[in-house]
Parts: C-alpha cells; structure tokens; sequence
C-alpha cells in the first residue's frame, strides 16, 4: 500500500495498534501467537524507521507504551523477536538522538535501557544478541560524551550529590548496576571494567572485546559454550575463507558458486 504521508499514517495506526487486541494477545507470555510476535515486531520497526516524525508527536503514555513493547520485544528468548526489538531499539536511539527530544527521550529512558541491557547481556539465553547489545551500550556511552546531551540524566532530588556531567554520573550507575548484579566480582574488578567501557566508546572491537572478556570470565557463562559470543568475528572468517578459495582456480566447482549465488 503506498501512502503520500507517513506521519498521517503511524500517528493513525499506533493507536489503534496498541489498543487493540493484539498486544494483549502477545504479551501474556512468551510462547503464545510466535507468528503474530514477529510480524507485531516488524510492523512496528517499520513504523519507526519510515514514520519517525509521528512517533516524536505520540503522548508520553504512547511512547511509554512503545518502549515497553520494544523492552519486552528484546527480553523474548525467541531469536528472531529479540533482534527485531534490539533493531528497533537502535534505530529509536539514533532518531532521538538526532531530533530535538533528544534531552527529554534520554531523561526518560536512558537508565531504563542500560539496566534492561545489561540484564540480557547478562543472561546466558541471550547470547545470540551479543553484537546488537554492544551496539546499543556503545551508543548510550558514546552519548553522553558527545555533548547533545544538555540536561542532567540523574534526578538531582534523588542523588547525594551533584555530578560534574553525565559521563561521571552514568559512569558510577553502570558501577553500581554491575556490582550489585555480579556480587562475586570485587569493586576495583567492577570499576577497571567500566572504566575500559569508557574508554574504549569510541573503538567498537576494543569494547566488544571488553564486554565479551567480562562475560566469558563471569561465573554464568565460564562453563558454557560462548560460541555465540563470537559468531560476527567467525563470519568474517568463513568469508575470507570462501574468497580465498574462489580466488583459486578449480578449487570450488562453477556449480557449488552457482548455489551460493541462489542461496
């Protein structure tokens, strides 16, 4: 169907959308309507990726209602669920990051994301969303570096003190944060760790690397095959290896090419 205005139409549809029956029907639980999830999901990361004017012009109520849906959405231990809702996630904070609600999207939800985050990245059922984990904390520690960010993340009613800027308050959270999920772990281990993570931001392989070393330390995940946790850099891998191969003649037979192109 083809329409002359996006934003008439998310501002028309996400309404109905989630008054409807079908959030309720896919909410319940985690196994029930697998189909209905998918496409629920995916209807929704189009909205957001096509329609991203209208979605800025939602109530708070709406838009608490969407991230909710995406929160849910990653939590989902099915695979292709879980990555659609840290796809949509991403793209959410790259269009709000760039628009002018940027300060009052982040006050909002900045904590929220990082704890959910790192709760799944912590979880060992959610290892097949490694990568776009790490894209996401890269992009929320990135943030509040790169001074769009103008307004303080913490409630200053809330905090002892006030902070500098919002690196040393997000710093100190995401100690915290881990140290109470990770008792096991010393406080200096904890800090070194975030630490790294802030230093590394802007130097993708280094974080993931980071991460991926914390985790495959940790007592969850030490007994366990981490495969998954390494699967983007086995990728590269097995494509170096097939160019290398097609790069000699005879070694691939002209029909297992032929294959590869169908597939």
């Amino acid at each position: 169907m083809k329409n002359r205005n996006n934003t008439g139409f998310s501002e028309a549809a996400l309404p109905i959308i989630y008054c409807c029956h079908g959030l309720q029907m896919i909410t319940k639980n985690f196994e029930d309507y697998p189909e209905h999830r998918l496409k629920f999901f995916s209807l929704l990361r189009a909205i957001a990726t096509h329609c991203f004017p209208a979605l800025i012009q939602l109530s708070s109520q709406q838009l608490k209602l969407v991230m909710d849906s995406i929160i849910w959405a990653f939590r989902h231990t099915e695979r292709n669920i879980a990555e659609t809702g840290l796809n949509l996630l991403l793209e959410m904070l790259r269009n709000f990051q760039a628009s002018e609600f940027c300060n009052q999207f982040y006050r909002t939800y900045f904590l929220t994301i990082e704890q959910e985050i790192f709760a799944v990245l912590t979880d060992t059922f959610h290892k097949p969303g490694f990568k776009l984990h790490v894209l996401i904390l890269q992009q929320l520690f990135c943030l509040v570096e790169n001074g769009l960010l103008t307004e303080p993340l913490w409630d200053a009613a809330t905090v002892p003190f006030q902070y500098p800027n919002n690196e040393m308050f997000v710093r100190e959270y995401t100690i915290k944060l881990l140290t109470t999920s990770f008792p096991n772990m010393t406080a200096a281990e904890v800090t070194q760790l975030v630490n790294g993570l802030f230093e590394s931001r802007n130097d993708l392989p280094t974080f993931k690397n980071h991460i991926r070393d914390f985790l495959v330390q940790s007592k969850e995940f030490s007994a366990q095959d981490n495969k998954d946790l390494y699967a983007e850099e086995a990728a590269v891998q097995r494509e170096k290896e097939r160019q290398r191969m097609l790069s000699i003649p005879g070694l691939i037979a002209p029909n297992e090419i032929q294959d590869e192109m169908l597939d």
